[in-house]
């Protein structure tokens, strides 16, 4: 089993720390894993994107991802048709968005989390990426989140669990017609 994750947000809501804890927590989890980011100019708002790969065997590859088996996507707005395309038939978009959008097909599974909503009443406005990792280990089960949750409270503290399973409690599964 490979399976390859984006997350894809803007500079500033911590993409990249997200995909080293999932990196970790594979690795806590007694698989194999890689982390890396990519973004242009390091700005505040800029989109960045967070590549990991995951598998039950060692990973040798280190070419750069097309196509995808997760896609977690922080804020609806960088939701658009190339990223929609390059998650594998079979694959899940874990989304965070106060709405339900449609996707033009019908074979990748959607979960939305509203995450800021979140964010808001756990006075924790600066922890989307922990959110957006708690709904994509809800949804996924990849890896479990108590693996999440150590290295979010070694990391951050203690109060900044309770982002991760929230999140976790709350993301939704959303039936797609297309």
């Amino acid at each position: 089993m490979l399976l390859e994750l984006l997350f894809l947000g803007r500079g500033g809501q911590g993409v990249v720390t997200a995909g080293r804890i999932v990196a970790e927590a594979a690795l806590r989890a007694g698989l194999f894993s890689q982390s890396f980011p990519e973004f242009g100019p390091e700005r505040s708002g800029a989109p960045v994107r967070s590549y990991v790969r995951i598998s039950d065997e060692p990973i040798y590859t280190r070419a750069p991802m097309e196509n995808f088996d997760v896609a977690v996507v922080f804020e609806e707005r960088l939701l658009d048709s190339a990223i929609m395309e390059s998650v594998r038939s079979g694959g899940i978009i874990v989304l965070g968005s106060e709405s339900t959008p449609e996707l033009p097909r019908g074979d990748i599974k959607l979960f939305v989390i509203g995450a800021r909503r979140i964010l808001e009443e756990l006075r924790k406005p600066r922890s989307l990426n922990l959110a957006m990792i708690g709904a994509l280990c809800s949804a996924t089960k990849l890896i479990p989140l108590q693996h999440v949750e150590d290295i979010v409270v070694r990391r951050f503290g203690e109060e900044n669990r309770e982002v991760v399973r929230r999140a976790a409690q709350l993301v939704v599964s959303v039936e797609q017609t297309a």
